[in-house]
C-alpha cells in the first residue's frame, strides 16, 4: 500500500508539471531537475524504510511531498540545463533565434534512386511534430503551421546516404503551439534522431524502413504507429521524462521491451515478462524485430496489437 502511495505521489506531481506548462500556466525546466534524480532513490529508499512501520504512510506522504516540492522550485527558478543535453541545447537555442536568415514555412530535399539509407536530425525545440504514414515524391516535404516559425535544412554531399539537419528557427516570440508536418520517402532505410522540447509527437510509419529512432525530449505526450518490421532490426531509443508514449505495432511483429526508469508504469499487449526485459513469443525465432529501450523517469509505456 505504501508502495502504491508514493508512486501516486510521484506520477500526480509529474502529470500536474506537466499540464501545467502546457497549458503555460507556469514555465517549468524540466531539464534543470534531471541532475536530482538521486533524489528518486531517496524517495525509493524511504519507502524500503518505512513501508512496514507504523503510521509509515503518513511519514512517506510526508517525505515525497517535501521532495516534490523542492523539484518544483528547482524547475520554476532553474535556469541551468544539464551538461549531457548541452549540445542538443545549444543547437535548439541557436536555431530558434531571431535571426530567420534561410529559414523557410516549407521545405522539400530531392530524392534519387541512389540514395539507401539517410540519417536526418530534427532539433525542432518545443515544437509539435508529426510524421506522416504516406511517402513523398521528395526526400523529405516538411510544413509548419504558421508564420511564426521557419524550419532549416542543411544536407551532405553524399549520394547514396546523406545526412539531414533540421532545425526549427522562432520568427516571432509568439510561436507556441506551433506544428511541424513531415513526409518522408518510404524508399530508403532512414536513421532518424528527434531532439525536442515539451511537445507532442506522432509518428506513423507504417509504411517506412527505419534502422533507428532516437527521441530525446521533454515532457511528452507521444503516439508511435508502426508496420511489420522491413529490416533485420528496427531499434527505437526512448530518453524523456514525465512522458506518455502509446505505440501500435502489429500482433505478429516480434518486439522486445527494456526499460531502465524509475517510477514508471507499462502497460505491453502480448509481452512476457523475463529478467530485466519484455518480448513477444516470437521474438528469438523472427528474422525481422523491434528492440525499443525506454530509459528516464516517471514515463508511461503502453504498446498495442492491431
Amino acid at each position: 500500500m505504501t508502495r502504491k502511495l508514493s508512486t501516486g505521489i510521484w506520477f500526480i506531481f509529474f502529470g500536474v508539471i506537466a499540464l501545467l506548462h502546457n497549458f503555460d500556466v507556469i514555465n517549468f525546466n524540466f531539464w534543470a531537475i534531471l541532475p536530482y534524480w538521486p533524489l528518486l532513490l531517496i524517495a525509493l529508499g524511504a519507502n524500503l524504510i518505512f513501508q512496514h512501520k507504523k503510521n509509515g504512510a503518513l511519514i512517506l506522504g510526508i517525505i515525497n511531498i517535501v521532495l516534490c516540492l523542492y523539484l518544483t522550485y528547482i524547475g520554476i527558478t532553474s535556469t541551468k540545463h544539464l551538461n549531457i543535453t548541452e549540445n542538443i541545447t545549444q543547437s535548439i537555442t541557436t536555431t530558434t533565434s531571431t535571426d530567420t536568415t534561410g529559414a523557410l514555412h516549407s521545405i522539400n530535399t530531392p530524392y534519387n534512386t541512389t540514395i539507401e539509407s539517410v540519417n536526418l536530425t530534427l532539433n525542432l525545440g518545443a515544437l509539435a511534430v508529426t510524421i506522416d504514414s504516406t511517402s513523398s515524391p521528395e526526400l523529405l516535404h516538411a510544413d509548419v503551421n504558421n508564420n511564426n516559425i521557419g524550419l532549416k535544412i542543411t544536407r551532405s554531399e553524399d549520394e547514396k546516404e546523406p545526412n539531414i539537419e533540421v532545425n526549427s528557427v522562432i520568427k516571432h516570440e509568439s510561436a507556441k503551439s506551433s506544428r511541424a508536418t513531415f513526409v518522408l520517402n518510404t524508399n530508403p532505410i532512414w536513421d532518424l534522431t528527434l531532439n525536442m522540447g515539451a511537445v507532442s509527437f506522432r509518428a506513423n510509419l507504417q509504411n517506412h524502413k527505419f534502422s533507428k529512432l532516437e527521441i530525446n525530449a521533454g515532457a511528452t505526450s507521444s503516439k508511435l504507429t508502426l508496420g511489420m518490421p522491413s529490416i533485420e532490426e528496427s531499434n527505437i531509443e526512448i530518453n524523456t521524462a514525465a512522458s506518455s508514449f502509446k505505440i501500435d505495432i502489429p500482433k505478429d511483429a516480434a518486439c522486445r521491451v527494456e526499460m531502465t526508469t524509475l517510477l514508471s508504469s507499462s502497460k505491453l499487449d502480448g509481452f512476457i515478462k523475463k529478467d530485466g526485459y519484455y518480448e513477444t513469443p516470437n521474438y528469438n525465432s523472427a528474422e525481422k524485430k523491434y528492440n525499443i529501450n525506454l530509459d528516464g523517469a516517471a514515463n508511461s509505456l503502453k504498446i498495442s496489437r492491431y
